[in-house]
């Protein structure tokens, strides 16, 4: 596809909920993080006619629902030590990838579905000059684990599993310190407290939970944040799929 800036107008007319809402939180995006967040975004719905990379096809609502739910979790990733994100479950590339050009951190884009992450690595090549770095890779989060043990500042999921298994695939992932940030629907305290149960086992604790509403439609959103303090009590990763079908708690 041809990847075209738009005019300084109508960025600021397609984003002005956007700016709206993260001004809310403290945050303000220049406008060439802006423009890269908008080419990103043009391009995921483009390539959405050959692979399935969202559900969504109108631009409104995939601003709503893919940028502005992915850019909402800034003052958690901020509050996260600095150092090289990872995305799990990235599909088409959120919240990783609005999240590393609003603050500048590398992140790894990780996906299981090797197409997906290829079609956005060639986004990325198409319009990076290595500031931030983004990276994609085709793989899962347990083989990973294997490879890059204790190699990421904070992992990122957003949609793709319970709590409990997000908690034990990130915690072999993270270096003492770092941060899971869980972005999930309605709060769900049978799902929090399993959550906090496997983070026992796994070397982590609850730190912070955020409850807010998205703009227009109202949906439900609670972000999680959990802290890897210790090594785990057991033996982690699991083979693959292990932590969804068979969870800890």
């Amino acid at each position: 596809m041809k990847l075209e800036y738009v005019s300084r107008e109508t960025l600021r007319g397609l984003y002005l909920v956007l700016m709206q809402e993260l001004n809310e939180v403290g945050v303000s995006l220049s406008e060439e993080q802006l423009q890269l967040i908008n080419l990103h975004l043009d391009y995921v719905l483009e390539a959405n006619s050959s692979i399935r990379l969202t559900a969504i096809h109108d631009k409104d609502e995939a601003l709503r629902l893919h940028v502005l739910d992915s850019l909402l979790a800034l003052p958690e990733v901020l509050a996260s030590p600095e150092g090289i994100m990872l995305d799990i479950g990235t599909g088409g590339g959120y919240p990783g990838y609005p999240l590393a050009i609003a603050t500048g951190r590398p992140v790894d884009l990780l996906d299981s579905v090797k197409k997906k992450v290829n079609v956005i690595q060639a986004f990325v090549d198409k319009t990076h000059l290595g500031k931030p770095e983004v990276a994609t890779l085709g793989e899962r989060a347990e083989e990973l684990a294997l490879v890059r043990p204790g190699h990421y500042s904070t992992v990122l999921a957003r949609a793709v599993s319970s709590l409990p298994a997000l908690v034990e695939l990130a915690s072999p992932l993270l270096r003492d310190g770092g941060h899971l940030i869980a972005y999930k629907g309605a709060h769900d305290d049978v799902e929090l407290e399993r959550g906090i149960i496997v983070a026992e086992l796994a070397g982590m604790r609850f730190l912070a939970m955020r409850e807010y509403l998205l703009p227009d439609g109202g949906e439900k959103r609670t972000i999680y944040v959990l802290k890897r303090y210790a090594d785990p009590s057991v033996n982690l990763p699991r083979r693959p799929g292990r932590a969804q079908r068979k969870p800890l708690a």
